[in-house]
């Protein structure tokens, strides 16, 4: 009787001490997530919201003396050096700047300029864009996470219906049924489903955007592949499932961000207009209000953007925002472009003139770089 309780009771301490490594950054720092673990010790779980509670304590938030993770990220005042390309002129970059930041293009080769100069050229590259063949009824404004609706109408008054005939929305359109919403929710992707992924980025790779951004990144040294190199890159990086809900593949940075998930009562990622405007007019979508647009060029006459809030089938989106009327081959360029230059910050690029800032996450699987999500903001 004695040997038995022994046991039972080493076994109940073992259980005890495994519990309290896992919830723990001691020894863990910069680690690779994880899903044996309750919480992380990266960079990342402040996006994932994951964080073991001595984060801080034991791996001081990241090194708050390297810009790992942190280049482009604006002045903050209450760090002891900045990675900003504005940091060489105040004499306050890390040590680091040079070889994490590539000296202020971040290591992809692209200079604060060069991003600028790329969404002017994509913009007028985009032969899908279909500005001027959409309008809007924006209604009231609110504030991020205002649960109210102020807004009776739906934000889509009209969408002209040869929109829905080109090809590459036809394409875009044949992927929304392969998606379960919620990222712990096994995807099967089934052989007619990698079909159609293959189908739509033929379409993309196909594009003048596409060939536009491979030629512009060849030229400044940021990428040295082929265009079929460059579209397969696009594709690895935005179709490649991972497990975002930390028990099952059940993720994509595509689905994601053009597709839209559910999680923990409330809406994730979705930052793509076409779909939205799909399911707003099946029902599904009810808008509720915004609180900041863009406009490329007179009445958006390349399209624009949008900041707002709504409720998807009943589950809110407290603060959202998405392009309006371009095309998803550029938002894929800009994207991914962002990605491998200014991750996990905002990406300033301009387009008809109007500033945009994509801010990009990344997820590190199996140390592929892949979009944990991105989405474009008005402001700094």
């Amino acid at each position: 009787m004695t040997t038995k309780f022994s046991f039972v009771g080493l076994l109940v301490i073992l259980s005890v001490i495994t519990e309290v490594i896992s919830d723990t950054c001691q020894g863990r720092c910069d680690d690779t997530f994880d899903s044996s673990f309750s919480c992380q010790c990266n960079s990342a779980c402040y996006n994932h919201n994951d964080c073991c509670n001595d984060y801080e304590s034991e791996c001081n938030g990241g090194d708050l003396n390297s810009c790992a993770g942190r280049c482009g990220i604006g002045y903050d005042n209450t760090l002891p050096c900045q990675c900003n390309d504005k940091c060489s002129q105040y004499g306050n970059c890390c040590q680091d700047f040079d070889s994490e930041c590539d000296g202020g293009s971040t290591g992809g080769g692209l200079t604060n300029e060069d991003l600028l100069a790329l969404g002017e050229l994509l913009i007028g590259a985009d032969i899908n864009n279909v500005g001027g063949m959409i309008e809007l009824n924006l209604q009231c404004t609110t504030n991020n996470g205002n649960p109210n609706d102020c807004s009776s109408e739906p934000l889509f008054s009209f969408v002209d219906p040869s929109v829905l005939e080109m090809p590459i929305y036809v394409k875009l359109a044949a992927l929304y049924d392969n998606y379960v919403s919620s990222p712990s929710s096994v995807e099967d992707h089934t052989q007619q489903e990698q079909q159609e992924e293959a189908d739509f980025m033929q379409e993309v790779c196909s594009s003048p955007v596409t060939n536009a951004t491979h030629s512009f990144l060849v030229e400044k040294g940021a990428f040295t592949g082929t265009q079929q190199d460059w579209c397969d890159h696009i594709h690895f990086t935005w179709f490649t499932m991972y497990d975002r809900a930390k028990s099952t593949l059940g993720s994509s940075g595509f689905e994601h961000v053009f597709i839209g998930e559910k999680k923990g009562g409330k809406v994730g990622g979705f930052h793509n207009w076409f779909h939205w405007y799909l399911l707003e007019q099946a029902g599904d979508i009810n808008y509720l209000g915004y609180w900041q647009t863009a406009e490329f060029g007179p009445d958006m006459w390349r399209g624009g953007g949008i900041s707002f809030t709504y409720n998807w089938d009943g589950t809110p989106k407290p603060y959202g925002s998405m392009f309006l009327a371009t095309s998803p081959e550029l938002e894929l360029a800009l994207y991914t472009v962002c990605l491998m230059n200014r991750p996990n910050a905002k990406c300033h690029t301009s387009m008809m003139g109007q500033d945009v800032f994509i801010q990009t996450w990344e997820e590190n699987v199996g140390g592929n770089i892949l979009p944990g999500s991105s989405y474009p903001d008005w402001d700094a």
